[in-house]
């Protein structure tokens, strides 16, 4: 088998025509497709190599929705891929020399005394250290009446019958 794309975009087409099993597919007019999944439906055109959920424009490769439509014509999922994941194109960009970058061992009179950053001094702030925690915004305090066990009010405003 002869790999078409990239290894690793192999992998990701490869991965949504499995997704892509499960969807329906009904056809509009040539190109043109509805997908439904699960309960939303996104529109495909094959000629303008669109899907309403924009990941085939992004990416570059078609989503689960486009490999569904590309698979129900019996059509190569390939052939709608971006030319910049194909082998030829990714044989191309290593196909130049790439000169390693050599390493130079410095020597101990090279660092100026200048150059070499020192951590920071830090002060501790005038005053007292704070110890209590801060409440967050969200956090509130509920008040418990000790005298009747009920919330929403304390002791002091409690109008319920002494015991």
């Amino acid at each position: 088998m002869v790999q078409e794309l990239s290894p690793r975009k192999e992998k990701d087409v490869s991965l949504a025509c499995s997704k892509s099993r499960t969807l329906k597919v009904y056809r509009s007019s040539g190109s043109r497709f509805e997908v439904v999944d699960m309960d939303k439906t996104f529109a495909i055109d094959l000629n303008l190599l669109s899907c309403s959920c924009r990941a085939w424009q992004i990416y570059g490769l078609p989503c689960k929705h486009a490999c569904a439509c590309i698979e129900s014509k019996s059509l190569s999922v390939y052939r709608f891929c971006d030319d910049f994941f194909k082998m030829k194109r990714y044989r191309q960009s290593y196909k130049g020399v790439i000169n390693p970058i050599p390493t130079f061992d410095m020597y101990e009179g090279y660092i100026d005394e200048g150059d070499i950053i020192y951590a920071p001094t830090v002060r501790s702030q005038p005053g007292r250290r704070k110890t209590q925690r801060i409440p967050s915004q969200v956090e509130h305090h509920v008040t418990k009446c000790k005298r009747c066990g009920r919330t929403g009010h304390n002791r002091r405003t409690c109008k319920e019958a002494i015991n």
